[in-house]
């Protein structure tokens, strides 16, 4: 009898403390459910100044990208520049028949001045105005990028914002002299104003347009083109499928070509001819 109530005891005290842990569980369960709850309903609803700031930081990082890849781009052309001049040179070097043939060197990294500007047929103050409105606006760049890296999530959108308005307004001797006086340019200060054709992919709308190596693109759509960029740029706008006329020289002789918009397929070479000729 003494040993069934020990039993009876032991259950008893069991179910107590088994009732109390099931329901201390079921309050911590609660209690983790809604704090579960608040955080999905905050997930839902975040912060609109965290969402600003996240917002920010990506704008940040993506001009900052973006300024990298102009950089890179410029790298590539300046290499693919210099490997052709160390080509020429060795050539000209292993010994050319004709000696008095000389080949103009093409120039890369070129530094805007002055006196270059002014060969091109602008006004002094002018292409000084320039100069100094073009160098103001890059140190007012590299000054935002910098305080952007300092600055906390309010001052950083501010300057985000700025920067954002500087790039899209960005002076550059093209835009402030015109087609035209820039290719004149160009060729003063011995870089390259004009892209060829060093190849025509197969089964490309440029092969099917009647393109040809050697085939030097002067306007695409009545833009002038200076460099691949221009081409790359020409190609990406418009309706995909509609025509346009790209003008080229071939042979020495001007013709155009008709050729639908979009991926043209031809591999090009940055070359140096006399605009006036």
């Amino acid at each position: 009898m003494k040993s069934h109530l020990t039993t009876l005891i032991i259950a008893l005290i069991v179910g107590y403390f088994g009732g109390y842990m099931s329901n201390t569980d079921y309050f911590n369960s609660e209690k983790i459910s809604s704090k579960n709850h608040l955080n999905n309903t905050n997930n839902q609803n975040p912060n609109p100044f965290q969402i600003q700031a996240d917002s920010d930081d990506l704008a940040y990082q993506f001009e900052l990208l973006q300024f990298k890849f102009e950089g890179l781009q410029n790298q590539v052309e300046t290499l693919k520049v210099s490997l052709k001049n160390n080509a020429i040179s060795q050539n000209d070097a292993e010994g050319s028949s004709d000696k008095n043939s000389s080949k103009k060197k093409i120039k890369s990294n070129v530094i805007p001045n002055t006196e270059t500007l002014i060969a091109s047929g602008i006004n002094p103050d002018i292409a000084e105005d320039i100069l100094r409105r073009m160098s103001q606006q890059d140190f007012r760049r590299l000054e935002l990028q910098n305080l952007m890296q300092r600055a906390d999530s309010t001052q950083r959108r501010e300057y985000s914002k700025e920067l954002r308005e500087l790039n899209s307004n960005k002076i550059t001797l093209r835009s402030e002299m015109g087609d035209d006086a820039y290719d004149q340019y160009l060729y003063v200060s011995g870089q390259n104003n004009r892209v060829k054709v060093s190849s025509v992919m197969a089964g490309s709308p440029a092969e099917s347009s009647g393109f040809q190596t050697d085939d030097i693109i002067l306007y695409y759509d009545d833009k002038k083109i200076l460099s691949w960029p221009d081409v790359r740029t020409a190609t990406m706008q418009g309706e995909i499928g509609s025509y346009t006329s790209i003008e080229i020289i071939r042979d020495g002789a001007q013709m155009s070509l008709m050729v639908p918009r979009g991926t043209l397929g031809v591999q090009l070479d940055a070359v140096q001819i006399n605009p006036e000729e």
